[in-house]
């Protein structure tokens, strides 16, 4: 936002940009308070307008650009600049001729949801799912998909994600009629298509985290004559990559932390200590904190539970608490070295009657994915994993039915060597958040009317371990570290980018080109010879 190589020199220059450029919501504010480049608003709203920036999604533009200019920082001509740019736009598009010279201006809002784009939405929505895997059934000489609709006796439908539609951020409002869960299009195609197969359900599993994000402000120890000793981020002398402890005032990037994690205070002064005080964040509720003494291993001092949505008074993410937890009283006195260990909320079993269904059935087909808890703007992701306790889903129904077919809808790649090989699970599609119609769509996919072409948009890596740091911008990599994106990855993967399955078989002969040798000036030609 602040850079005129890249708004000026790249944008208008090089790529030929004949408009405005807008910063992002809070990017030119972000200048100052967030990146601290500026010292500033009248300075962030200098920079981003000298740059080449014209008009601000946010509000230092409006409260800030009058400052600039009496501070000298900018000139009118700047400012001339930036609305010679939008006011030319807003003329090129109509805004003040007269209506009927204006082409668009006789759209009305009956077009919004409209039949022809309902139709089309179904449309875009069967091509984009990725077939991963289709191997033939254990003991059977048939694979696994496109399933038979007036075969089919029985099909379990099971998943947190099977009667749900996720839409993703930034998505419209489609109408409440045009929104198809994958259990409602399954249902309605079999109908339709005259099946009496009998569908039955089961959310089988949630998709809570399992992984969290904390963020440790402080805690503080209250001894038995009343005295408070406040230990803070200065104190931090080792962790095993997951509390993150920070003090109020500095940036950190935060880590993920799983079961077991835990960071360390040295030395502190435990003498008659009566009460510990937690002052943290969390992205998510569930789970403990243990403070233990000497190692992470040690004797239990105290122990904290993990609220964290309001309506708990818990604490959450952006929003610190204090909570208050009475000592054990272990004997131990003196300066001593605490570690707060994490532990995840435990797994829960998944139950008989979602095991009974799938047993019983021809197939049973599992939804599982990620949705809006899983990561959104400003939130990322904290682990590539499943969230909640989808692969023991997976696994249990698997288990119990050798026909099991595993459909993802997440919002990019996930860790899926859990279950990819398993005989039992012959059958794998995955696709992103697919829009309105994803149910529909996905049914005329898993019942052959139409056949999956999609292709993967990114490499899909075994694990986040082989990734480097999230904070690691190199691509190509080094030594004692791979590199990023199929150009410079070298290990093992799970997929590959622009791997995608169909249920053609396709055989290729002959296939060659035109010369084994070239010169950088050369014309060569390739295809079946």
């Amino acid at each position: 936002t602040a850079s005129g190589y890249y708004v000026d020199t790249v944008a208008r220059k090089i790529y030929g940009l004949n408009g405005y450029v807008t910063g992002d919501c809070g990017a030119v504010g972000d200048i100052f308070t967030g990146h601290k480049y500026a010292g500033s608003s009248a300075e962030a709203a200098a920079l981003a307008l000298k740059a080449g920036v014209d008009t601000d999604c946010g509000n230092i533009f409006q409260s800030s650009t009058i400052d600039a200019l009496n501070a000298g920082l900018i000139s009118m001509a700047d400012i001339d600049r930036a609305l010679a740019h939008m006011f030319t736009i807003r003329m090129r598009t109509g805004e003040f001729d007269p209506v009927e010279l204006v082409p668009y201006a006789g759209i009305t809002p009956d077009v919004v949801n409209s039949p022809e784009h309902t139709a089309l939405a179904l449309k875009v929505a069967t091509r984009t799912p990725v077939l991963l895997k289709n191997n033939k059934i254990s003991g059977r000489d048939e694979k696994a998909l496109p399933l038979n609709a007036g075969g089919i006796r029985k099909i379990a439908v099971i998943g947190p994600m099977a009667d749900r539609v996720v839409l993703g951020p930034y998505s419209g409002t489609p109408l409440e009629s045009n929104m198809i869960t994958p259990l409602q299009g399954i249902k309605t195609y079999l109908a339709e298509n005259g099946s009496g197969a009998e569908v039955s359900y089961s959310p089988g599993a949630d998709t809570k985290s399992r992984s969290n994000l904390f963020y440790v402000r402080k805690f503080e120890i209250l001894d038995t004559d009343g005295n408070v000793t406040e230990i803070d981020a200065t104190r931090f002398n080792a962790s095993s990559g997951g509390i993150s402890v920070d003090s109020a005032e500095s940036v950190h990037s935060l880590e993920r932390i799983d079961d077991g994690s835990w960071t360390a205070y040295h030395q502190v002064d435990i003498s008659g200590i009566d009460s510990v005080f937690l002052d943290a964040s969390v992205i998510d509720a569930g789970g403990f904190i243990e403070a233990r003494v000497g190692s992470a291993t040690g004797n239990v001092l105290a122990t904290f539970e993990v609220p964290g949505r309001p309506e708990q008074r818990g604490f959450f993410w952006g929003r610190d608490r204090i909570i208050r937890e009475k000592a054990n009283q272990l004997g131990l006195t003196g300066p001593q070295d605490l570690y707060l260990v994490y532990h995840a909320p435990a797994v829960l079993p998944i139950d008989q009657e979602t095991l009974s269904m799938a047993s019983s059935a021809d197939v049973a087909v599992v939804f599982v994915g990620t949705d809006d808890r899983t990561a959104s703007e400003e939130s990322d992701r904290l682990t590539l994993l499943l969230p909640g306790n989808q692969y023991e889903l997976i696994r249990a129904v698997a288990g119990v039915n050798p026909h099991t077919v595993v459909v993802m809808q997440t919002l990019g790649m996930v860790e899926v060597d859990q279950f990819r090989e398993m005989d039992h699970v012959p059958g794998i599609i995955w696709t992103g958040y697919n829009g309105q119609a994803q149910g529909a769509a996905m049914a005329r996919i898993l019942f052959g009317e139409v056949n999956p072409g999609g292709k993967l948009n990114a490499t899909w890596h075994k694990s986040v371990k082989d990734l480097p740091d999230i904070a690691d911008y190199d691509l190509r990599g080094g030594a004692g570290k791979n590199g990023r994106t199929y150009w410079y990855f070298d290990g093992d993967v799970s997929y590959e980018f622009g791997y995608g399955l169909s249920y053609t078989t396709f055989d290729y002969s002959n296939f060659g080109i035109s010369s084994s040798s070239v010169t950088p000036n050369d014309k060569i030609t390739s295809g079946w010879m």
